[in-house]
């Protein structure tokens, strides 16, 4: 296959690879901004495409958040792939942080709006922790607390993507227009050059 490894990285190398890029981060991330310009979509739809991979990274549902991208971008025509690549935001440097400040806001939440009594009542202990630990118990409120900060946290990713992108694809097709304008005056220069010789 075109471009493939001559030789087949170890898994201990991928997984280090996913933790920490071989290009390092500066590098990765330049590649991602260059990827996204260069998408055929507007800048609303790669925008929408990336706070959508981002703000799922707040929930606990590993394994079907590609899954629940897909059906945004469905359904708002949103960039699939923007939204595959802000999926990053939720990587194993951050996952930590944010699955514990959806816990506390799902918690939070349950408390107030007496949902734990109600979960109590239909299949024992299902939101408070145990003297075991979190386990399953720390789920539901942690998936609340997850959709809760991904309402709360879209428009600002939105926005911020939006004027990023905006500026992004405004300063190179600047660049575009002064290599188009540099490639026809060194056409013209030629033209004359070659009519002063005739």
């Amino acid at each position: 296959m075109l471009f493939k490894r001559r030789k087949r990285q170890s898994l201990f190398k991928k997984l280090k690879n996913f933790m920490w890029p071989s290009s390092g981060w500066k590098r990765s991330l330049l590649y991602i901004k260059h990827r996204l310009i260069r998408l055929p979509y507007s800048t609303h739809n790669i925008a929408l495409g990336l706070a959508a991979g981002c703000v799922v990274s707040w929930t606990p549902t590993w394994g079907i958040q590609i899954l629940q991208c897909y059906v945004f971008c469905k359904i708002t025509r949103a960039s699939f792939l923007a939204s595959v690549l802000g999926t990053t935001f939720g990587n194993p440097w951050t996952f930590p942080i944010l699955i514990w400040i959806s816990h506390l806001v799902g918690q939070a939440f349950v408390d107030i709006t007496g949902l734990e009594n109600y979960f109590n009542m239909i299949g024992g202990p299902t939101v408070v922790p145990d003297e075991h630990g979190f386990g399953v118990t720390a789920f539901i409120p942690t998936l609340i607390g997850g959709y809760i900060m991904a309402a709360l946290t879209f428009p600002l990713f939105y926005y911020s993507f939006y004027y990023f992108l905006k500026a992004a694809r405004a300063a190179q097709n600047r660049v575009k227009i002064k290599v188009h304008d540099l490639a026809e005056r060194v056409h013209d220069i030629k033209e004359h050059r070659q009519d002063k010789k005739r």
